[in-house]
């Protein structure tokens, strides 16, 4: 029995004996209420507590689950059959792709149904539905439910079925899975329930295509839900035009781009209007309200590395492909690992549970990986009503009428449910009202859209041409497709629906009364960034720009600052690459972010105007290599530091955001080019007082704090890098014994091994000790290094397991594996007697 069930379920000691008097939910409410005064939830223990039905159940040995050796399933078409290896991975043969997917549905919904239904509760905003187990929780999960629902993906997920009932037979296979993942569901006894609907008490739904589309969606918010636009505005009024232009420019000019081949932007491109476009004009700064509780750093730990090198730089020249996409870690796993084989492919690699196909992986022929693009495709219209009725909304001096719909929000312990009319124009949801001023959302996430061709295509693509057919499906969010043939073709393609923008067009609050406020249709396809065989031999990104300021479209968004340089430079300068490189590069932990600033940082200190003891500390940087590595406190201190003077430098910010407008900071290259090149910019002077202050006095005094402000562990020593970012994989559902704490992981946000640091510095400094951000860590979610020849060579690893039950030991099994940089030699097998004793047991399916 695993120790994770045990911790939670403490009532585990209740005797048999109460079984039948605590069947009931009404029953386990009134024993909560007497154990203690605060309200309690409480499952039917009796049943949770049986031995032939309740939580014992979902004990597993390390010999696995006890999953259904034999399946009958009228939607079958022939046999199927599923071998599962050593670590639990299904390797799926079938004689067509509709049992193919079938099966699908089926295994993954066998190891992580309850995950699959959770993730498509929280982006159809129905958790409260759900898990609104008391009061106050209820109360938070309205107010979250309400605004997902406010911002449109439930309906845009509705709008997404419409689109593909228009593709017979692809729609068909997507209704093959759902068939398979409730072929699994329709199985279900209540012991066999996994753990968490048992511990909720409920029990799970139909599966349908539409919980697909939702999933998508919610990886469509994951990635392109980040917006700035009041923050920007904000930053325009308080600083004005010419000072504004200054803070925020729009690229780096050390950066190095995805696409640096700019014979690439030889074409005709579609006019657009180059008028500079500047914010709403009545937009008003808030009246009052809190100050802002976020500290400075930016949520900017989602990303993600891909690269392909061509056979002129590998030692066995042969391509590689490489993907580690860093998105939040959760338990259970973000990805489920599978191989499918058909007459007409044989694929292998990371799929979303809940979605069929492949999304970064490889068949016999090609790979494929993806990172997130980054451009801002979501902006917000201020919207001029006719009346206060809101009927009709005023467009191009004409009334528009106004689109109503009652939405019905069930919450969990209450008869009645909530109400609420949404609005619609017909560019988008109303979505917020400021100071009663209500706004418009236009994100590209509410357009119907259909991926899955996409990976469908990929996982059968033979070559460069039925990749390039292939990634044409694929709308939002916009990824950085890398591709890697086995003849020696290798790409990358900036892939999505990218907005046509006039300058400065999705910074700022606009004007939803005008069209010519509206984006101009979107960028050719033809015509969006892409390579093809580059003569620097690889194809890269990391989240950075896509394309140097020669490419003619506007290319708005929120671009790394630092992977990109690093893995550019660090490929162009490799040759004779085997794999043990590549996965070493994709676990680097060095922060290019560390040399940039540094070195800097101490040539302008002031050395005389530290103490002994501040100056002992200033000498532990020295002879440091950038790494951040668990084991040394020196990037603690760093990072510290480097806080302390972004807060410094930005007091202006700073107080604005403390009087409750929420100024956006700039980024943190144009800090760096202020020290290399501008140390009398205008913000480096602290307007809060009467004397002009240099550059030299701020990194004194933000070290002078930092001296002060480094945390330190009870025994007052400086808290190591490990300790400090105490990274963590928590449970969905945020159930502590079912989460791992202080993972040993080294990386960091700004490293290609791109851990993020939960350290809280604002909430460390109002608290006096040590703080952590609530929730998942993000970091390298699947790390992928494929070498293609005549056979596939395939390693890969995730912070997770394949199973979704915590009484599992294939729940959380590889995570010691991958926090120490381990990969595995996948299982690829080619016909059904491949695999030998790695094959733990085999599932039949048959019509």
């Amino acid at each position: 029995m695993s120790m994770r069930i045990v911790g939670f379920l403490f009532f585990s000691t209740l005797t048999v004996c109460l079984i039948w008097i605590l069947n009931s939910s009404s029953t386990a409410s009134w024993l909560a209420s007497s154990i203690s005064k605060k309200e309690m939830f409480l499952p039917p223990i009796g049943k949770l507590i049986s031995p032939s039905s309740g939580f014992w159940k979902n004990a597993e040995s390390e010999k696995g689950p006890n999953l259904t050796r034999y399946l009958r399933n009228k939607n079958l078409q022939g046999p199927v059959l599923v071998s599962y290896d050593d670590r639990m991975v299904p390797h799926i043969f079938a004689e067509n792709s509709s049992d193919a997917f079938f099966a699908q549905g089926y295994v993954t919904a066998s190891l992580r149904l309850w995950q699959m239904e959770f993730q498509t509760h929280a982006i159809s905003g129905r958790l409260a539905e759900f898990l609104g187990t008391k009061s106050d929780l209820r109360e938070i999960l309205l107010e979250k439910d309400r605004k997902t629902r406010l911002e449109g993906l439930p309906r845009a997920a509705e709008k997404s079925v419409e689109l593909w009932k228009k593709d017979k037979e692809h729609y068909a296979l997507l209704e093959s899975y759902a068939a398979g993942v409730n072929a699994y569901i329709n199985s279900l006894s209540y012991s066999e329930l996994p753990l968490e609907y048992k511990i909720l008490d409920y029990r799970p739904e139909q599966w349908s295509t539409l919980k697909t589309a939702l999933l998508l969606k919610a990886m469509a918010d994951d990635l392109t839900s980040r917006d700035e636009d009041f923050e920007m505005t904000y930053a325009y009024q308080k600083f004005g035009k010419a000072k504004f232009q200054e803070l925020y420019p729009d690229y780096f000019q050390e950066q190095l781009p995805i696409i640096m081949d700019t014979s690439a932007y030889h074409f005709t491109p579609i006019a657009v209007s180059d008028s500079v476009m500047l914010p709403f004009s009545a937009f008003q700064k808030p009246k009052s309200i809190a100050p802002v509780v976020d500290s400075i750093e930016k949520n900017d730990g989602l990303g993600s590395n891909n690269w392909a090198v061509a056979g002129k730089k590998t030692a066995s020249g042969n391509p590689m492909l490489c993907n580690d996409p860093h998105l939040g870690m959760n338990l259970p796993s973000i990805w489920f690992e599978l191989q499918i084989v058909t007459p007409h492919f044989n694929v292998y690699g990371a799929s979303l549970p809940g979605a069929p196909g492949i999304i970064s992986g490889f068949n016999e022929n090609v790979a494929w990986g993806v990172t997130n693009v980054s451009h801002d495709v979501r902006d917000w219209y201020a919207i001029k009503w006719a009346d206060d009725s809101k009927k009709e909304y005023i467009f191009d001096g004409k009334a528009m009428p106004t689109k109503f719909i009652l939405d019905t929000i069930w919450v969990r312990g209450k008869k009645e449910p909530v109400v609420d009319t949404l609005l619609y124009t017909h560019f988008g949801p109303v979505a917020k009202r400021v100071d009663g001023q209500d706004y418009v959302l236009h994100w590209l996430a509410n357009d119907p859209s259909n991926e899955p061709l996409t990976f469908f295509a990929l996982m059968q693509a033979k070559n460069y041409q039925d990749y390039r057919k292939a990634i044409q499906h694929f709308s939002c969010p916009a990824q950085n497709l890398v591709f890697a043939c086995k003849d020696g073709d290798i790409a990358l393609t900036t892939q999505g629906k990218l907005p046509l923008r006039r300058p400065n067009q999705g910074k700022f609050i606009a004007d939803g009364s005008l069209s010519f406020d509206q984006w101009s249709g979107f960028i050719p396809q033809e015509q969006i960034p892409h390579e093809h065989n580059p003569s620097k031999g690889f194809v890269a990104s990391a989240n950075q720009h896509s394309v140097s300021p020669d490419y003619p479209y506007e290319t708005y968004g929120y671009f790394e600052e630092y992977r990109g340089r690093f893995l550019n430079t660090k490929l162009a300068a490799m040759a004779n690459i085997e794999t043990k490189d590549m996965k070493a590069l994709q676990r680097n932990n060095f922060s290019l972010k560390a040399q940039d600033f540094l070195p800097l940082m101490l040539k302008y200190i002031n050395r005389g105007a530290l103490s002994k003891e501040e100056l002992e500390l200033l000498s532990i940087f020295k002879e440091w290599n950038f790494e951040y590595t668990n084991d040394l406190v020196v990037p603690t201190i760093f990072e510290d530091w480097f806080y302390n003077f972004k807060i410094s430098i930005y007091d202006e910010i700073v107080d604005a955001r403390n009087a409750g407008v929420n100024v956006r900071f700039p980024e943190d290259w144009f800090l760096l080019g202020v020290i290399k090149r501008d140390t009398s910019n205008f913000i480096v002077d602290k307007a809060s007082t009467p004397e002009k202050e240099s550059l030299v006095d701020i990194l004194i005094e933000s070290f002078k704090q930092t001296y002060k402000t480094v945390p330190r562990n009870d025994k007052n020593e400086i808290l190591k890098w490990g300790d400090m970012k105490a990274t963590q994989i928590m449970h969905l559902a945020r159930i502590k014994p079912f989460s791992r704490f202080n993972v040993p992981v080294d990386g960091t946000k700004d490293a290609l091994n791109a851990v993020s640091n939960r350290y809280d510095f604002k909430a460390s400094r109002e608290k006096g000790k040590a703080i952590y951000k609530d929730g998942s860590s993000s970091g390298p979610s699947w790390c992928m290094v494929v070498e293609l020849g005549n056979n596939v060579n395939g390693y890969a690893i995730y912070p997770g397991g394949q199973s979704g039950n915590p009484g599992s030991y294939y729940y959380d099994n590889m995570i010691a594996d991958w926090a120490a940089g381990k990969y595995y030699n996948l299982l690829i097998m080619k016909d059904l007697n491949d695999g030998g004793d790695r094959v733990l047991f085999k599932q039949s399916m048959k019509k």
